[in-house]
């Protein structure tokens, strides 16, 4: 079975096929909870940040996990401690589709989730209603690596690459 094989040269931003194959000792089953389990992490991460419970985005990942959204943070602690910084009057929506995982072996999968960044920052976000938009913020997607540890599947590593960005929607801090 053919399935995607990710480039490992340091800048590059897409994959290709080969013929590199799934362990055939895994089970379809094992595979596809694997494939489930991984999903779900990205769902959790979009609904977290966006619904503000900061608490289980940062457990989300490992403790050694990585994210890097153009601000590489390493380690679940100083995930927590960046999101101190956002601001409340920041409301966004990251619709995530065309989710892909590549389970590796039992312990290691890797994947790819398109993102449609919806953002606005002012102090219509604080209110209940609608916040009037125009446009998407950004379009990119994740490239992610998933690890099996005690606490279960969690992030290693989750790097943001956008492909459009609208820089009106990321005002410069003052």
């Amino acid at each position: 079975m053919k399935h995607l094989a990710w480039l490992t040269r340091p800048d590059a931003k897409v994959a290709c096929t080969d013929n590199t194959q799934t362990p055939s000792h895994m089970p379809d089953q094992t595979r596809e909870q694997i494939q489930q389990i991984c999903e779900q992490l990205s769902i959790a991460y979009a609904r977290a940040i966006d619904f503000r419970d900061y608490d289980e985005f940062a457990e989300l990942f490992a403790d050694d996990g990585v994210l890097d959204t153009g601000v590489e943070l390493n380690g679940r602690a100083a995930i927590r401690e960046s999101l101190r910084h956002r601001p409340d009057e920041l409301r966004s929506r990251h619709v995530l589709t065309n989710i892909f995982i590549d389970v590796l072996n039992e312990q290691e999968a890797r994947g790819i989730s398109y993102l449609t960044l919806y953002r606005h920052v002012g102090p219509e976000s604080l209110q209940g209603g609608p916040v009037p938009f125009e446009t998407p913020a950004a379009v990119g997607h994740y490239e992610d690596r998933f690890k099996r540890t005690r606490e279960g599947w969690l992030f290693a590593r989750r790097k943001l690459h956008f492909a459009f960005r609208n820089d009106r929607h990321f005002p410069k801090p003052a």
